[in-house]
């Protein structure tokens, strides 16, 4: 739902706040639930959202998480027992992402929704597809202004991303994706050219901000 870059900022705002020691992993976890491989016909990824983002589809059309999910298989107090310390840091990350993905459909996509209402309600395509290109073009634009964004070099220079912790993605998900994702911003940012876009850069600062203290503070017991 969210864009990388503003999950990864959010996750630096994050691990910051609290402090964290395993910040390799706590990245990791934060962009794994984006690892699946698009399907043959381009119709959606394997595995569905549904199994990664643990979310359903609400009356609008729009992702609903239900992190409650999550929490019940892999992050019970008796699970982490368990748990290293990176592998408690990838499930947080991993929580992070989805109460991330939940606050972005709540204050970002909902207010698109409001702001182009006759689009969204007469072709939801091309709905996603300008509400989108703002998101990546904004993720381009943030990247070139600040080429040592920490988050993102950390990931873009992770030595080991084998998926040893959930079982439905390949054990390869995570590098593969990772480079996905970082050809594709460092491209973008290369090759972005500063336009206008529905949503500002002091919108989107407001939302990350926001989202590191709600989700710090939700994640601050654990």
């Amino acid at each position: 739902m969210a864009s990388w870059i503003i999950h990864l900022r959010v996750a630096q705002g994050v691990y910051r706040q609290l402090g964290l020691k395993y910040i390799d992993e706590f990245i990791l976890g934060n962009i794994a639930p984006d690892s699946g491989v698009p399907s043959a016909d381009g119709s959606g990824y394997q595995p569905d959202a549904e199994v990664s983002h643990f979310r359903s589809i609400d009356v609008n059309g729009i992702k609903d998480v239900h992190e409650e999910v999550f929490i019940e298989r892999y992050y019970t107090d008796a699970r982490r027992r368990d748990y290293d310390g990176g592998t408690d840091s990838f499930f947080l990350g991993y929580l992070v992402h989805l109460l991330t993905d939940k606050l972005w459909a709540r204050k970002i996509v909902y207010g698109a929704k409001d702001m182009f209402p006759d689009l969204f309600a007469g072709d939801r395509d091309a709905f996603w597809k300008k509400i989108k290109r703002d998101w990546y073009d904004m993720d381009f634009m943030y990247l070139r202004a600040n080429p040592d964004f920490e988050a993102f070099r950390i990931y873009e220079d992770m030595k080991d991303l084998r998926n040893r912790y959930v079982d439905f993605f390949a054990r390869d998900a995570f590098e593969k994706r990772r480079d996905f994702i970082t050809a594709f911003y460092r491209e973008g940012a290369a090759n972005v050219r500063k336009r206008e876009t529905y949503l500002s850069a002091g919108e989107l600062d407001s939302f990350v901000r926001s989202a590191v203290e709600e989700i710090s503070r939700r994640c601050s017991g654990y």
